[in-house]
């Protein structure tokens, strides 16, 4: 029967001094119980049926990765436990396996293993990632044990915080797509919750389209309904002749229509005009620009506070594209 050994169970067959020979062991099926906390939760019927019969016919192409139990004599499944399952509904009686020493289990090997496969759904994701940020873990932690970007893990950790509308489509539509629509909830809840009641799945693009949609309506409409406040004395615009008798022309020159003209004073009205507030986008995020601050690394920078971030960070003035001006 061929092996075939991805490179990271190579490396742990290799870290187990049980498993010298770099052979798999073959352990006997009902010797082995699954892991209750891993990661992984959901098993799709169809791919189990087509790997049983895979594994009926071929054989296990592929060892799984098994801890020694407390309990003498059994094992548990660190990685592999749709093989597991596959294997058992074959009928097998044993299967190969790589051993390591009882201990506790490692979670994000777990959960490494399972995303390079492409194995989880969100909720998964979403789940484990509430875990890790229970015990103490910080995102800037998770992402670095994961090899996953900050914002990856921020879209997967605010799914704890959705409004139950929005988790209820992790299984139809993408994190980023509701991470969008969840931004967008935070400072206009009823009408997302609206708008979510009438589709049951999201492109990103279409969340992200969405989004804007409804800020700039709601914000239009709250622009119309909100009276113009009315401007001090000292600021209204005078365009009518100051009061007092016309300047006479000097003597030594004559009188010019300028002259003889009432003058007009335009007041500024710079200090009446509302501030605004820009959303950028920026490498696929989205955020809002920071006027009232400039970048330390000069005047090709920009100051943004990307969604969903606790920081500012400076990026290339050039590498921002504006998506909105909305009045605060």
């Amino acid at each position: 029967m061929t092996l075939d050994l991805s490179f990271k169970e190579l490396v742990d067959a290799a870290a187990n001094p049980n498993a010298a020979t770099g052979r798999p062991l073959l352990v006997a099926i009902d010797c082995i119980d699954e892991d209750p906390d891993q990661p992984r939760r959901n098993f799709s019927e169809e791919e189990l049926e087509e790997l049983s019969q895979s594994i009926a016919e071929h054989g296990v192409l592929q060892p799984i990765v098994l801890r020694r139990s407390h309990d003498d004599g059994r094992y548990v499944i660190v990685m592999g436990a749709r093989r597991y399952r596959a294997a058992r509904r074959a009928r097998l009686r044993e299967m190969p396996a790589f051993v390591q020493d009882a201990g506790l289990p490692d979670r994000y090997a777990q959960m490494i293993e399972n995303i390079q496969r492409d194995d989880l759904r969100a909720p998964e994701i979403a789940r484990f990632i509430a875990d890790r940020l229970d015990t103490g873990d910080t995102q800037a932690d998770i992402s670095r044990k994961l090899g996953k970007s900050r914002d990856w893990v921020s879209r997967y950790a605010s799914v704890q915080s959705m409004p139950e509308f929005l988790r209820a489509k992790l299984k139809s539509s993408s994190i980023r797509a509701l991470y969008e629509l969840y931004q967008a909830w935070r400072t206009h809840p009823d009408e997302i919750e609206r708008l979510c009641a009438t589709q049951d799945s999201f492109t990103d693009a279409q969340a992200r389209q969405l989004a804007r949609d409804v800020r700039a309506d709601v914000d239009r409409a709250q622009a119309r309904n909100q009276p113009r406040p009315e401007l001090p004395r000292s600021e209204r615009p005078n365009l009518l002749p100051e009061a007092g008798p016309p300047r006479a022309a000097p003597k030594d020159q004559e009188a010019t229509t300028e002259d003889q003209a009432p003058k007009t004073r335009i007041l500024s009205q710079s200090r009446s005009v509302a501030r605004l507030a820009i959303r950028v986008r920026y490498q696929n995020r989205v955020g809002q620009l920071i006027i009232d601050r400039l970048a330390t690394q000069g005047s090709r920078h920009a100051v943004v506070l990307v969604d969903g971030a606790d920081n500012a960070e400076e990026v290339p003035a050039s590498a921002l594209t504006i998506e909105e001006i909305l009045p605060r």
